[in-house]
């Protein structure tokens, strides 16, 4: 199981960096070789279990995917570089935490929990990032208050029902 995390921790690093690559390429050509060479040390440096590098790739990739929104560059890719950048990084760092465990037990079920609650995150994140980018909803004051609060209370619900389904 850990030979698929590992494979499924590359390809979404893969993917994080030629969408952001792709995004940059016709603005400017040398930032898109900037992009790949972070990204292809990520991946390198992915092989010897080293998770710190991947605080420092999610940062050097949200940094990138800001200043090129700031730049007007196609939002697509940036956002499907930053959500699957996040993904890597999830990934590198439950690789590394997994690796360093003293007991596996029901590693394959463990893995399969992960990846599937990751894969509802990522989609569902990128689902409300496309949905506000194309959203143009005027609100008022009082009311973007309420629907913070709103958000926050079923964002509480919702991890304590995962809390609670999890520890069952």
């Amino acid at each position: 199981m850990t030979g698929m995390l590992r494979m499924v921790t590359a390809l979404s690093i893969a993917v994080a960096t030629l969408s952001l690559a792709a995004a940059f390429v016709a603005s400017s050509g040398w930032i898109s070789l900037v992009v790949v060479g972070s990204g292809l040390l990520w991946l390198s440096v992915l092989r010897h279990g080293n998770s710190r590098v991947a605080d420092w790739g999610i940062f050097f990739f949200v940094v990138a995917a800001v200043w090129g929104g700031l730049q007007g560059l196609a939002w697509g890719w940036l956002l499907t570089a930053v959500v699957a950048g996040l993904a890597g990084w999830d990934l590198t760092h439950y690789l590394a935490h997994w690796q360093a465990a003293l007991e596996r037990r029901g590693e394959n079920e463990l893995a399969r929990r992960h990846l599937l609650r990751l894969a509802g995150v990522a989609g569902g994140g990128w689902l409300l990032a496309a949905l506000t980018l194309f959203a143009t909803l005027r609100f008022n004051y009082l009311w973007a208050l309420a629907l913070a609060g709103l958000g926050v209370i079923l964002l509480t619900r919702t991890v304590r029902a995962l809390r609670s389904r999890g520890a069952a």
